[in-house]
């Protein structure tokens, strides 16, 4: 085992100049490296390698947000779903803050689902609950990009349960020439 090598990533951990997240990689590449060299020189039988499925995660808050849609196939599964994936990786900051968004939009939803529910024996919800619908759709997969780009953003009309530390939409880029 090639202990020095590893030891001298730790030390980079430690000072701060690499992430957890990279010491991970790169000890696993060296621990890797050295299984394979291990394994071969034990037999020459062909070994499968092992594929390490690693998400970004850009790509899991994603995931996280376009989950609620999971309610159209069995219903309170788009509340289950978000939440179990919220809870598993809430460790890391960036999957908290998108669960937090999910959450909120989800819990708001469902009040303004009940209002409209009680508003509908004087017509007026049905409308409402059409719009709650398309709200839902179009909201979802807005944070699905915003999330996908790296953006912290509560939805639209949402009532804020868990304090969410929102992170600005970058300016649009003004590419007319002004003479």
């Amino acid at each position: 085992m090639d202990l020095d090598q590893i030891e001298k990533l730790n030390d980079l951990k430690q000072k701060g100049l690499i992430t957890e997240e990279e010491f991970q990689q790169a000890k696993e590449r060296i621990l890797g490296a050295q299984t394979k060299a291990h394994s071969s020189a034990q037999d020459n039988a062909q070994i499968q390698p092992h594929t390490i499925m690693q998400t970004n995660n850009y790509d899991y808050a994603m995931v996280l947000h376009l989950t609620q849609f999971c309610s159209w196939l069995f219903p309170f599964l788009g509340l289950i779903v978000p939440l179990i994936m919220w809870q598993s990786k809430k460790d890391d900051a960036y999957v908290d803050q998108q669960g937090k968004v999910v959450m909120n939009w989800i819990f708001s939803s469902i009040i303004y689902a009940i209002a409209g529910i009680v508003l509908c024996f004087i017509l007026i919800g049905i409308p409402l609950l059409v719009l709650l619908f398309i709200c839902s759709i179009v909201f979802t997969i807005m944070g699905a990009i915003d999330a996908n780009k790296g953006i912290i953003k509560n939805y639209p009309l949402t009532i804020k349960f868990f304090d969410v530390n929102e992170t600005p939409r970058p300016a649009p880029v003004n590419t007319t020439n002004q003479i």
